[in-house]
């Protein structure tokens, strides 16, 4: 039995360095053959002792075994059953999260028993709250080690929880500085040379500087070349300014009088503060 124990431990300490989902019973069925009867009682005895957990839920078509590190293990050590069915309920909502009352519901736990079991997790670094970019004021519950999905954090365009437009700003300058320097360029390409400035303190995937780049189309600094899976971009040809056509006299001139629906004689033609204007302009 101490041989089937120890070679267990080892099948499950290889799957958990490899990254592993869990051993299933298939596996182990392979694995043991005719030792696999002497199994269930080291499994028990390893749950027991907070070395091995099950893993199931959602998504999943089959049962696993996972082995717990020795430091999960004495985190885990001496929880109560309130607090154990508390936890379960948090690592089953994985990255996004889940909100108080949803514990609440799923355990049917008082208010006051719930608190303490939060307070414990929290204490023994299993649970951790964060809070939603779209819902500030509201905690989120989630297991200690899991980073929230972006749709929790915001993603790299927030800064404790507000949207950071200083930023996003400067990504855009760099975006496009990039593109001019590399002419007709592809997505890719300016994922590598934005990446290339390290401009940022955290990573950007390509889908963040697609976002960023999609906002340059928009405000026309950039200009796709054209449509497919292997698009181009370069910077946008500046707009011609129209702003000096408000400070053309003739043009906006207030007075009714020139207005010619209303029959005014004065004129484009005869207009002296358009003269007065031109000859200020040319010199």
């Amino acid at each position: 039995m101490a041989d089937v124990k120890a070679r267990l431990e080892q099948m499950l300490k290889d799957d958990h360095a490899s990254g592993g989902g869990g051993v299933t019973n298939e596996q182990l069925k392979d694995a043991f053959g005719d030792e696999f009867d002497d199994l269930p009682a080291i499994i028990n005895e390893l749950i027991n002792t907070d070395r091995m957990e099950l893993l199931q839920g959602e998504g999943r078509t089959t049962l696993a075994y996972q082995w717990i590190p020795e430091d999960r293990a004495a985190r885990l050590g001496e929880l109560t059953n309130e607090q154990r069915l508390v936890l379960q309920v948090v690592e089953r909502a994985d990255t996004s999260g889940v909100w108080l009352r949803d514990i609440k519901s799923a355990t049917s736990m008082q208010q006051q028993t719930l608190n303490k079991a939060l307070k414990v997790l929290e204490s023994r670094k299993l649970v951790k709250t964060v809070r939603s970019v779209q819902q500030k004021t509201k905690k989120l519950y989630m297991a200690y080690d899991l980073a929230p999905t972006r749709e929790v954090s915001g993603g790299p365009w927030y800064t404790d929880h507000e949207f950071d437009h200083e930023f996003v700003s400067a990504i855009k300058t760099v975006v496009v500085s990039c593109v001019k320097a590399l002419g007709n360029c592809t997505l890719e390409d300016i994922h590598q040379a934005v990446l290339g400035t390290k401009v940022s303190t955290v990573p950007l995937s390509i889908s963040d500087v697609q976002t960023v780049v999609e906002a340059l189309l928009a405000d026309s600094q950039l200009e796709r070349l054209h449509a497919s899976d292997d698009a181009r971009f370069k910077v946008a040809k500046p707009c011609v300014n129209t702003d000096w056509v408000a400070e053309v006299p003739s043009g906006t001139c207030p007075w009714p009088r020139c207005r010619a629906e209303n029959g005014g004689t004065c004129n484009a033609e005869s207009c002296l503060y358009l003269d007065a204007w031109l000859d200020e302009a040319s010199t």
